[in-house]
């Protein structure tokens, strides 16, 4: 008899709907193979297989030729049932996509959703150090190239960013201490500039540029490089933000 056999049928049925969650979760972020898809979610390989099969016959997951595991159209079309972004995904997608090729970095999308900057598309570096960035991540709108061109772009310096009522300062994850003042200047030079830097502040091991993506005059999100802290000489970093620029300009 196994642990499972020994809890309620009201437990059991819980934790398969937990399980098959995960595994839903992790398919909806990038294809992925079996033993894949088993370790992102925690599962042992015969329940992965098991709830996998459950998933295709219900249409929310299908395999490729190649045997990956990706989004089904039942999944599909929850996923942009409620997606506020759907409409600029394709050109996010593709603009991740072609600036990645060009560089061979880690290329992000973001948006802001509330006091979060979110990323809904990215393309990932080949190399072998390189800076990871899912779909879905998600971190505070004040921290980061990404989110310091999100309010800078939209002029949003002096509204509500997401810090607790009277608080003046904040701390970046190489733990130096910034204040809202210091912010709203930077966000100044970010738009003279037209792009924003950051240096071990979302992530202590990496550097990050944004650049705004605009249609008209609608700010649609912004284009960011994300890079290891081991590739950061300024030629480098000159370099990068160059192409950014570029290919934000050229995104819409």
């Amino acid at each position: 008899m196994t642990e499972l056999d020994d809890e309620p049928t009201e437990q059991r049925g819980v934790r398969s709907v937990i399980r098959a969650l995960n595994l839903l979760s992790a398919a909806a972020r990038g294809s992925r193979t079996l033993t894949e898809l088993a370790g992102v979610a925690g599962v042992s390989l015969s329940t992965a297989s098991r709830l996998l099969a459950t998933l295709r016959m219900a249409d929310f997951l299908e395999q490729d030729k190649d045997g990956q595991f990706v989004p089904g159209p039942e999944l599909t079309a929850l996923l942009y049932a409620g997606d506020q972004w759907s409409a600029i995904r394709k050109l996010a997608g593709e603009a991740v996509a072609r600036l990645r090729d060009q560089l061979d970095e880690t290329v992000a999308f973001f948006v802001r959703s509330g006091n979060d900057r979110v990323c809904i598309e990215s393309a990932e570096s080949g190399r072998l150090v390189r800076r990871v960035c899912h779909p879905g991540e998600r971190g505070p709108v004040y921290l980061g190239a990404a989110g310091k061109a999100l309010i800078a772009f939209s002029n949003a310096e002096h509204g509500y960013l997401g810090l607790p009522p009277g608080t003046d300062e904040f701390k970046t994850e190489s733990g130096a201490v910034r204040t809202l003042a210091d912010l709203r200047a930077e966000c100044a030079v970010i738009r003279e500039r037209g792009i924003a830097y950051s240096g071990r502040e979302s992530t202590e091991e990496s550097w990050a540029v944004a650049a705004p993506v605009f249609r008209d005059d609608v700010l649609l999100g912004v284009l960011a490089v994300v890079v290891p802290m081991t590739r950061s000489g300024e030629q480098y970093v000159e370099n990068i933000q160059a192409a950014l620029l570029r290919a934000a300009a050229n995104s819409y």
